[in-house]
């Protein structure tokens, strides 16, 4: 995945580095790095930079090419219908075996929602470290057996558990297996 775009996006916005950075709480080499194709960010440092730069994580794991994000979506009377997106396939850490593949993201009466499938290959994990986020999170697990480090609580979860996480709870899902774990996840 390739972030070279959000140069154009945050330059448009007449923003610099220095700002984006003491507003996300990243270093502007850090930023530097994303924007010059030299670093990976995670999802949670996505979801950071998104916010300033008043765009939609979805938007970036999309092909760069003009797409309509919404394309995707059929609006009836009261219902909406979203067929799988092809292009937001995403892993953030070229290292780590965590394939993230977005399934919408949408506004929520002026919050946003992300719904989720995530595989996370044998003996790997989702981030590689406890993180948090301002997002409730809801983790349903699809296939397999997921060991959920809750800042050294662990919790285990089977095929068709589910976890609910507040805000700001630190969390790192692995997979301690030798099959791959598919969990579904809605973050609002």
């Amino acid at each position: 995945m390739d972030f070279k775009h959000l140069k154009d996006i945050r330059k448009s916005k007449n923003m610099t580095l220095a700002t984006l950075g003491e507003k996300t709480g990243y270093t502007a080499s850090f930023l530097s790095q994303i924007e010059r194709g030299l670093n990976r960010p995670s999802i949670e440092a996505l979801r950071k930079i998104c916010d300033v730069l008043e765009i939609e994580v979805a938007s970036l794991l999309a092909s760069h090419n003009d797409v309509n994000h919404s394309s995707g979506i059929e609006t009836y009377n009261g219902y909406k219908i979203f067929r799988e997106p092809k292009e937001t396939l995403y892993q953030p850490w070229q290292s780590s075996a965590t394939y993230y593949h977005t399934l919408f993201n949408m506004p929520i009466h002026s919050e946003n929602m992300i719904v989720s499938k995530i595989i996370i290959d044998a003996h790997s994990s989702s981030s590689g470290q406890l993180i948090s986020h301002n997002l409730s999170e809801i983790n349903y697990i699809i296939s397999g057996e997921a060991a959920i480090d809750l800042t050294g609580e662990m919790q285990t979860l089977y095929e068709g558990d589910a976890i609910y996480l507040e805000p700001f709870t630190n969390h790192n899902v692995k997979n301690q297996t030798d099959e791959p774990l598919i969990l579904f996840t809605l973050q609002f």
